[in-house]
């Protein structure tokens, strides 16, 4: 698409200068007023088509820039499965610069951005992630048995009364 805008502007470009040159041989002065409105409206029709491909080119060069940070963002992370095989991706430790370990979106991940998961408290070995980007949730981890009555309860159904809020 910008390489056929270039085209016509240079085409524009060659059409003014023919147009410029010819004014010089022209002796009727109302031909070579009318002559140089025509020039007038072809430089402004060009300077605005030329302003179209400077913002064009900008856009294209942000979204350049755009996508190679992201590309680089990318390296650091590695897809990793958890229990009871959920996907995310986590920060390598190695690529952690300070940060603290935490995991991002996959669906979010997939359409270039990074949205970290948000984790609720650990109960009995698992943990809840919610993307806050795309809503994505995720349960992570094995559930263990309750420590309490030393027995595994699956749906914690306890006759104390508190059931899931245990």
């Amino acid at each position: 698409m910008v390489m056929t805008e270039l085209l016509g502007a240079t085409s524009a470009f060659k059409s003014l200068y023919d147009s410029a040159k010819a004014l010089k041989d022209m002796n009727d002065a109302a031909v070579r007023n009318a002559a140089v409105i025509e020039l007038q409206e072809q430089i402004l029709a060009v300077q605005t088509q030329q302003m179209a491909l400077i913002n064009r080119i900008s856009e294209l060069e942000k979204q350049a820039t755009k996508f190679e940070t992201w590309e680089a963002e990318k390296q650091r992370y590695k897809l990793e499965k958890f229990p009871p095989g959920v996907h995310a991706f986590a920060l390598k430790p190695e690529m952690a610069e300070g940060e603290l370990p935490h995991c991002i979106c996959q669906t979010c991940y997939q359409r270039g951005k990074k949205s970290i998961l948000d984790s609720d408290k650990e109960y009995r070995g698992v943990h809840h992630f919610t993307c806050s980007e795309c809503g994505t949730r995720l349960q992570v981890g094995t559930l263990q048995p309750d420590t309490a009555s030393g027995s595994y309860d699956p749906f914690n159904q306890r006759d104390d009364g508190l059931g899931w809020m245990r």
